[in-house]
């Protein structure tokens, strides 16, 4: 790398981490320095500066014959956020869980320090080499990379003050449960229940796990011994229900559905601009029966064929049989919209499409209101039981070896 490239890349990394503090996706010195140590783009060597050093864009780095992403290094705001979660502290011993490129090992071995040990595994030979050869070319020749499917962990390391996995699952599995210490934390990406993922930071609490905190965030999903398919639906080009494990619906008749004339219905609910409310749809994930996840392509939503509440797509309920309804959003109307500090307000609504829309409409419209007046401010708690322990409180949610229960 010459002089001036070099120059360029001191400038962009140093342009991303001043960005994720001021956002507050960085909050402690700590992670602020490790960020600042390692440079990305070292481990993403063939995509341009400006890429690598994107705050909020993925970089893929394998894909399979078809063109379809196997691994990848995850946005830096996502990275950031859950090495946050994960509250790393020096001479810790750390499992991760997916090595994509050895950047997260390089920031975790970072913040574990000379006294800590770092072990990442991965089920991808390819990916392990690679992220090997990342770490060894920046100094961090002390992280142990192996090759082995993550749902089986690495006991030989055990027991981890930290995992971390930087992949969607599904469960829980047992090994997990095995390898962590009787303090320790673990950091998932969970797919919770119809397509809903959050990174939730579970605490260990004698038998059970206990969330601490969880953010929206999407990953690949896991290879290997517990990966799942998650029923996917497709209504036309560039429109797909993603539907519940084990979730069936009538291809035929909810596509026919959505070529006739839908229903818009306003919800009198408001958000403001930069307002979160992305716990609704974990809310409407765990109290509504046919929930599942419309993801709509740009080109289905620019021609008004889907206008989902996200640019990618939302929530979204279904009877199974010919009638799906989801969670729309659009500017609040005058009465609705207090522009007191110059920020807009936007109204959520419902869109429809089918001879049930009617009942799907007063579904979703009731959950919305709901969590609005009884939830809109409230942090959702997941615990996790292990298998064959059964929680007695919350919204019971099914894993082959775990068992979550969401309470609000």
């Amino acid at each position: 790398m010459n002089t001036g490239t070099r120059a360029t890349a001191d400038q962009l990394h140093t342009g991303l981490i001043d960005l994720l503090v001021a956002r507050g996706t960085v909050t402690s010195p700590q992670v602020e320095a490790a960020l600042r140590a390692v440079p990305r783009h070292s481990f993403v060597p063939d995509s341009p500066l400006e890429t690598a050093y994107a705050p909020d864009d993925a970089v893929v780095t394998k894909r399979d014959a078809d063109g379809v992403a196997l691994s990848s290094a995850s946005a830096p705001g996502v990275v950031a956020a859950m090495l946050e979660q994960l509250d790393v502290r020096p001479g810790m011993r750390i499992l991760e869980i997916g090595a994509g490129t050895g950047y997260n090992a390089a920031l975790l071995a970072t913040l574990t320090g000379p006294t800590g040990h770092v072990v990442t595994v991965d089920i991808d030979a390819d990916v392990v080499a690679g992220a090997r050869d990342a770490l060894a070319a920046t100094g961090f020749t002390h992280v142990e990379t192996l090759t082995a499917d993550g749902a089986q962990g690495h006991a030989p390391g055990a027991p981890y003050d930290r995992i971390i996995v930087t992949a969607g699952a599904w469960d829980l599995p047992p090994a997990w449960w095995q390898q962590l210490a009787p303090a320790g934390r673990l950091v998932v990406p969970l797919r919770i229940t119809g397509g809903t993922s959050r990174a939730i930071a579970f605490d260990r609490e004698n038998d059970h796990l206990t969330s601490r905190s969880m953010i929206t965030c999407g990953f690949l999903a896991m290879r290997g011994i517990d990966a799942r398919d998650e029923p996917v639906l497709t209504l036309a080009t560039g429109v797909n229900l993603l539907l519940n494990e084990g979730g069936t619906a009538a291809a035929e008749p909810m596509s026919d559905a959505l070529t006739q004339p839908s229903t818009r219905t306003r919800s009198g609910v408001t958000v403001r601009s930069g307002q979160p409310f992305q716990d609704l749809d974990l809310w409407l994930a765990t109290t509504s029966p046919g929930f599942c996840r419309i993801i709509a392509a740009p080109d289905a939503v620019t021609s008004d064929l889907v206008t989902p509440a996200f640019r990618w797509g939302g929530a979204a309920l279904t009877n199974s049989t010919d009638s799906f309804a989801y969670l729309t959003i659009r500017p609040a109307e005058p009465e609705n919209a207090n522009t007191s500090d110059g920020r807009p307000t936007f109204e959520l609504g419902v869109r429809a499409h089918g001879p049930d829309s009617d009942a799907l409409t007063q579904v979703l419209l009731d959950q919305i209101r709901r969590w609005d007046d009884e939830h809109r401010d409230s942090i959702p708690r997941i615990d996790a039981h292990l298998k064959p322990a059964q929680p007695v409180a919350g919204t019971i949610i099914d894993k082959p070896h775990s068992v979550l229960a969401v309470t609000w």
